[in-house]
């Protein structure tokens, strides 16, 4: 079976970068601050010329995002204060704009990182429209594949099963998310790093 790496190359030719996409509801807590941890952590292990690192949402709540004419929440707006400032005593600058999640997104990056499962099947759900939509897109089938869950990859909060929305809580709220990506930005390099070279030997 294709690695993500192999199957993104066969889409769009030799890259010269890997591209990771973060995504959560309305793109102004939980996905910019994934951006910025792993930007941090690829930043700090030297890599930085190899790596596209970008964050979108899936409308903020709004139900038709992906459809024609859609309206997305939050769309320009700066992350949440609470979060920069959280973010900020630990070292990590949050500089992103909120957006949607966009079909051209789908081809651009190699892996779609979800915060929750409901981030993860609203990719899904509007990957699928836009495939019906427009051939050039991939299939959902291989949206799949190079989709998954940010708390896969933590090696330390192993029963994590999301990274949780802070918004309507208090500052140890944002905290967590902290203290999740931090862990789970980590261990997405490795593996990332483990998959290219699975790749190379074959």
């Amino acid at each position: 079976m294709a690695t993500r790496v192999q199957a993104a190359a066969g889409q769009s030719g030799a890259k010269d970068k890997t591209s990771v996409l973060f995504v959560c509801l309305g793109n102004i807590c939980r996905s910019p601050t994934a951006e910025a941890m792993f930007r941090s952590v690829v930043e700090k292990a030297g890599l930085s010329n190899q790596f596209e690192i970008d964050s979108c949402g899936t409308g903020g709540g709004s139900s038709n995002w992906y459809l024609p004419g859609g309206f997305s929440y939050h769309e320009g707006d700066e992350s949440d204060p609470r979060m920069t400032s959280a973010a900020v005593k630990r070292g990590v600058r949050l500089t992103s704009t909120s957006r949607p999640l966009l079909p051209s997104d789908l081809n651009r990056f190699d892996y779609i990182i979800g915060m929750d499962p409901r981030n993860v099947r609203d990719i899904l759900k509007a990957a699928s429209y836009w495939a019906e939509q427009d051939q050039q897109l991939p299939r959902l089938e291989q949206v799949r594949g190079k989709t998954s869950l940010m708390t896969r990859y933590c090696s330390k909060a192993k029963t994590a099963d999301e990274v949780p929305d802070p918004y309507y809580g208090g500052p140890a709220g944002f905290d967590l998310v902290l203290d999740l990506l931090d862990d789970a930005a980590t261990g997405l390099l490795a593996h990332i790093h483990q998959e290219q070279q699975a790749t190379a030997k074959q």
